[in-house]
């Protein structure tokens, strides 16, 4: 594999080389040229991001690394994930099957869109692992204008991981199609993807002895409890246009010359949202000993459920440009839902149908620095979650003082939502239940101040959650009928010494139930490295960082429902994992070389994720990115 890994990082790097400073000027003229944004929500307010050309630490750049600085999973790439920072953690999707499955899929949320001067692609390569069990996954981005106004493009991903572990391997490809017109009255996002993710199950080593005992045995022949198999398929449609009224406004530039710039004064919208969603669990032999409940009397396990979803959103908005002295935008909005449910009733597969409808208003200001707000109130009044109310608002200022950029953030929010209907009601081989849930209400106050220049930015965040449903030890949805409370300090912290730096990350955590919520006490990620730039082209980067977090009882993971449930059996923490890596970033191309969990050839210890997932052993990892201009 390591002779595989020189060959190609060789034909890379010669490839850069003959590329020399004809093509260094090339890149630096399109990145001045390439803008990057997402989209918030259905509304498609956009938020500026920037281009994604970082020389540091690419050595975590997947999906697992990006997601969290501390996760529970099963040890390889493409496993179900959840983090243990309970403020990473997304919220909640009315199809329950999908949270564990968030950080990889390719969503509008999690989507950039582009507008480029001249045609960009993007290819990324990441592997690892042994021989026989790497870890593998391609990323393909094209994006092209055929003006200045319009955009369009792909991307692809594609992993293939097989894991250190028997039966655990995870397969998962996803492909999207965007595009994006900015006229001067009329404007759309489009975005169409698909994700199709498949994973083995293999219910966690059987032994724990086979980790920490006084035999070290290869991870490929430690015993595992179960074979089993799930596939997870999510299918989305977003298509947000935009047309607007305004007028033209004289615009002074000096005392001899006007010109007339295009102000919108109001702007008519309507946004088509289709999620379609579907996850099915499949044993070959029905795994009667690992589960305690097996309800069908055939020989294989088959689950299924699915969840379609089709919203429509229209609104009217007031533009903050138009108003001279009373600059803030004004939106009304009304939204509809329509939701088909797909579950099985003994072996028998079944629908049930329910609409929501709801109204909302957003006051905003986005243009200046000094101050900025978004204020969100929205009731829905027919249907099923009739009754829900969500209120929602973020403020931010950014100023100088004392010579020091100072940003300022803080948001907050009340809601009011009626649980899933999975939570309430759902059928399967090993598992049944049926509820009759109350609603849940959070309440969550957040505050954020930052000095960039200094490489300083701390967060403080609670939350109270009352009626909070969680998946108890027998993995069974359960309502806990009061009131919990989250606490959380996040401080980052770099300090810099020439051509050294120490990036430091910790969170302190508290929750008013361990039990019903744990959460690990304290979490640590450090990362000290050397970076330079060598012979005035090649950015180097090498180190070392270090992963921690207190020992807590950890949630487990249940493979025939895909949801992380509380355990009082096993604590999982107060073990480090040590990486060291180098990153080489050479005209356009980004390289990576990583030992992940480095101390495991020397540290013994219990390196386990969740209970009877131990993450993997001392593996060699090596990635690249090559962008093209052209």
């Amino acid at each position: 594999m390591l002779n595989k890994y020189k060959i190609l990082f060789l034909f890379i790097l010669l490839s850069n080389l003959l590329y020399a400073a004809d093509g260094e000027k090339k890149s630096k003229q399109s990145e001045k040229h390439l803008n990057t944004w997402r989209v918030d929500g259905l509304l498609a307010n956009v938020d500026s991001i920037p281009v994604d050309t970082a020389y540091l630490n690419f050595q975590n750049d997947n999906h697992i690394d990006k997601f969290s600085i501390s996760n529970a999973y099963r040890g390889n790439l493409g496993s179900p994930i959840q983090s243990k920072i309970y403020f990473d953690q997304p919220i909640r999707n009315e199809f329950i099957f999908a949270d564990a499955y968030y950080p990889y899929l390719n969503q509008i949320q999690s989507t950039t869109f582009y507008n480029t001067t001249t045609p960009f692609s993007s290819l990324y390569f990441l592997s690892g692992g042994t021989n026989y069990y790497e870890d593998e996954q391609i990323r393909f981005l094209f994006t092209a204008n055929a003006n200045k106004k319009l955009n369009f493009g792909t991307t692809l991903d594609y992993i293939y991981a097989r894991g250190e572990y028997p039966k655990l391997s995870a397969k998962r490809f996803a492909g999207s199609l965007f595009s994006t017109y900015d006229g001067k009255k009329y404007k759309y996002t489009a975005f169409l993807s698909s994700n199709n993710h498949s994973n083995y199950e293999n219910g966690g080593i059987s032994d724990t002895q086979y980790i920490n005992g006084p035999i070290k045995y290869p991870p490929n022949n430690i015993p595992v409890n179960i074979n089993g198999y799930s596939n997870y398929r999510q299918n989305q449609l977003y298509y947000n246009h935009q047309y607007n009224i305004g007028i033209e406004r004289a615009v002074r530039i000096d005392e001899d010359s006007v010109r007339m710039d295009y102000v919108p004064v109001t702007i008519f919208a309507h946004t088509l949202k289709i999620d379609d969603y579907r996850k099915k669990y499949f044993e070959q032999t029905a795994e009667k000993n690992f589960y305690e409940n097996t309800y069908l009397p055939f020989v294989s396990t088959n689950d299924t459920a699915s969840l379609l979803v089709i919203t429509n959103h229209l609104s009217v908005s007031m533009a903050e440009e138009f108003n001279k002295w009373l600059k803030f935008g004004l939106t009304a909005y009304i939204e509809n839902d329509y939701l088909k449910y797909g579950y099985l009733i003994d072996s028998l597969y079944n629908h049930k149908d329910y609409t929501n409808t709801r109204i909302g208003g957003v006051l905003s200001k986005n243009i200046g620095e000094l101050l900025r707000y978004n204020i969100t109130g929205e009731l829905t009044f027919l249907g099923r979650n009739a009754g829900d109310v969500r209120l929602e608002g973020n403020l931010s200022s950014f100023f100088n003082l004392w010579k020091q950029k100072i940003n300022l953030v803080a948001d907050g929010y009340i809601r009011r939502t009626e649980p899933s209907e999975f939570y309430r009601f759902y059928n399967s081989n090993h598992f049944k239940w049926q509820n009759n849930f109350s609603k849940l209400y959070n309440t969550s106050i957040r505050g954020t101040f930052a000095i960039p220049t200094l490489d300083f930015k701390f967060n403080l965040s609670v939350e109270n959650i009352t009626n909070q449903i969680y998946f108890n030890e027998k993995a069974l949805p359960q309502q806990y009928n009061g009131n919990i409370q989250i606490l959380a300090a996040n401080l980052k912290q770099n300090f810099h010494l020439g051509s050294i730096t120490l990036e430091n990350n910790a969170v302190y955590q508290l929750s008013s139930n361990q039990f019903v919520l744990p959460l690990p006490e304290l979490t640590l990620y450090h990362n000290l490295y050397y970076h330079g730039l060598w012979f005035k082209v090649l950015s180097m980067q090498f180190g070392a960082d270090v992963r921690y977090h207190t020992a807590y009882y950890a949630p487990s993971y249940m493979p025939a429902t895909g949801q992380f449930y509380v355990q009082d059996k096993m604590k999982i923490g107060n073990y480090p994992v040590m990486s060291v890596y180098v990153n080489a970033h050479l005209k356009r191309t980004r390289f990576f070389a990583q030992y992940y969990h480095v101390n495991q050839l020397f540290m013994s210890g219990d390196y386990y994720s969740m209970p009877y997932y131990p993450i993997n052993p001392a593996t060699f990892r090596m990635g690249l990115t090559w962008n093209f201009y052209d």
